[in-house]
């Protein structure tokens, strides 16, 4: 087994440690994997706890003592990952194969890469006796990719008082590199849209297959998914996505500039989102609502024309929008003759710390 030291020296190391155990959520299955990090945080002497509502997927929490003269600093991410069935890899998606300098496996990116420098951190900062301002607490989690339950929800629902005091923390997003015109920036996250996962019904009339009829579910379905992928929800331009398209655009060269003041307008946010090549995926999010087609379910046999499908959709709304506002929008883009339905949601925080 591979020594603790080498470990946090070597995050790359860790990394394809985790890796190789497989999160995959569903079941997700992340006891072994969170004994793995527990072992060896122990081997430093760092204590650490399991907080869990069922056995098999437990959350881990282990803190370091500071002076108390700054707030806690929370590290934390998750270690489960999304399903690899049906997907072509090169290297096979557990082995944490190491390839002309790339690490490959899944959750390298999303999020086993995060989490395993988090934790090299944590344990140098132990190893290396590191004076620490404010206690410096390590919180891995589960359930992340189907909605939190078992982790992040379950934790800050149930036992919230293990992060009192915290006013800053280390996670998913913010502080990765964004090279934009040979600048680089450094985002830090303060908000962050709403899942509103969407079930649309799509009806039509049903009959066998060797007989076509014309406004079938399938061919409704067609028209449906079409109508998403040509027309986008409206542009929002909330506060903190302001803020932080001014920041880039004070900072990038002059004949950029009235691009990135275009996307501040709702009129023309649009036109300059698309003379921003690969940028226009960062930039796109921050301003709409968005609703993404990700389950189909139909008929059962190839010769039968189904009479209804059911399409669930990733949902994502702004800060301060509600389910209604977004079911209005898809709406006008699909019409009135889909059935919706809202699956989930739950309210978030509506003001942001922007200093």
């Amino acid at each position: 087994m591979t020594d603790t030291t080498t470990l946090y020296q070597h995050p790359e190391i860790l990394l394809q440690h985790l890796i190789r155990f497989d999160t995959t959520n569903p079941p997700g299955d992340e006891r072994p994997l969170m004994e793995f990090v527990a072992l060896h945080l122990n081997a430093l002497g760092i204590e650490t706890h399991f907080y869990q509502k069922t056995p098999n997927r437990p959350n881990l929490v282990a803190r370091l003592r500071g002076a108390g003269s700054a707030p806690p600093l929370l590290l934390y991410g998750h270690v489960d990952v999304v399903t690899t069935e049906g997907q072509q890899w090169t290297h096979p998606p557990f082995s944490g194969d190491i390839h002309e300098g790339f690490i490959w496996g899944r959750g390298a990116l999303d999020m086993k890469g995060g989490v395993a420098m988090l934790v090299a951190a944590f344990m140098r900062a132990k190893a290396e006796n590191l004076s620490l301002a404010g206690d410096l607490i390590l919180c891995l989690v589960t359930d992340e990719e189907a909605g939190g339950e078992m982790g992040a929800k379950f934790m800050v629902e149930q036992h919230a008082d293990l992060f009192e005091g915290v006013k800053y923390a280390i996670g998913e997003f913010g502080g990765f590199p964004i090279s934009i015109a040979g600048k680089t920036f450094y985002p830090i996250m303060v908000s962050e849209r709403q899942l509103c996962p969407i079930r649309a019904i799509i009806r039509g009339p049903a009959g066998h297959g060797s007989s076509p009829i014309a406004g079938s579910a399938t061919v409704r379905l067609a028209h449906f998914l079409l109508a998403l992928d040509r027309t986008p929800l409206p542009i929002h331009i909330t506060p903190v996505a302001q803020k932080m398209i001014e920041i880039v655009a004070h900072n990038v060269p002059d004949d950029m500039r009235p691009i990135f003041s275009a996307l501040l307008h709702p009129q023309t946010a649009d036109q300059a989102l698309n003379q921003m090549g690969d940028l226009k995926r960062l930039f796109n999010s921050p301003l709409r609502n968005t609703v993404t087609p990700t389950i189909l379910r139909g008929g059962n046999k190839i010769n039968v024309i189904p009479a209804e499908i059911t399409v669930d959709m990733d949902g994502r709304i702004l800060p301060g929008m509600t389910p209604d506002i977004f079911l209005s929008e898809i709406r006008a883009v699909v019409g009135d003759d889909i059935e919706l339905q809202v699956l989930t949601f739950e309210h978030g925080p509506t003001t942001f710390d922007m200093g």
